[in-house]
């Protein structure tokens, strides 16, 4: 039968699909809100781009750090695999981290929220205007932020979480390896 519909074919159209999505986002920024090619950093596994391997999506949100001063809007976006394991340090009260998962997870990891309030939240200078769109399983979460909102019908807004601990970000050092964050 000549239209059976294979698991491979439906792979290739994904990653044909999830480009052209990249292609237009990219458009978007640039058309609408001014955005140049030397603003952003494109991670892609498509033997284009620079690949999003663990090192490489740490290295990219280090440099958004460094390069973001007050005033600057930084647009952050995260389209692949995201899962929850268990927490390390006790930090979470579901007691699962949420985390990215980059092309090379197999030998070097898994990337925890905690890594990234290390290499991203902690270190952004206040004053950035920073949305992160963030397209992936257990992502609710994954930057730690001290914010709730449950899309429920009845939140209607972010609101402050009573029981955030702001100590956990100040006790949070970076090592620049992307390695896992031991919070006290």
């Amino acid at each position: 039968m000549s239209n059976v519909f294979h698991f491979s074919d439906l792979h290739f159209v994904t990653s044909i699909l999830h480009n052209f999505v990249t292609f237009l986002q990219i458009e978007y920024l640039k058309d609408v809100h001014g955005f140049e090619d030397s603003d952003m950093d494109v991670l892609l596994d498509d033997g284009e781009h620079t690949n999003p391997t663990k090192q490489n999506i740490a290295k990219a949100y280090r440099q958004i750090v460094k390069k973001a001063q007050p005033g600057d809007v930084v647009y952050l976006h995260y389209s692949g695999h995201g899962v929850s394991v268990p927490d390390q340090n006790g930090d979470e009260a579901d007691g699962k981290d949420e985390t990215l998962v980059p092309v090379d997870y197999q030998t070097k990891g898994i990337i925890r929220d905690d890594d990234l309030v290390k290499i991203l939240v902690k270190p952004m200078q206040a004053g950035v205007f920073v949305t992160s769109l963030m397209d992936c399983c257990h992502s609710g979460t994954i930057l730690d932020l001290p914010y709730k909102f449950k899309a429920d019908g009845n939140d209607t807004g972010m609101r402050e979480s009573d029981d955030y601990n702001f100590g956990r970000i100040d006790d949070c050092e970076d090592d620049d390896e992307g390695s896992d964050c031991v919070i006290s």
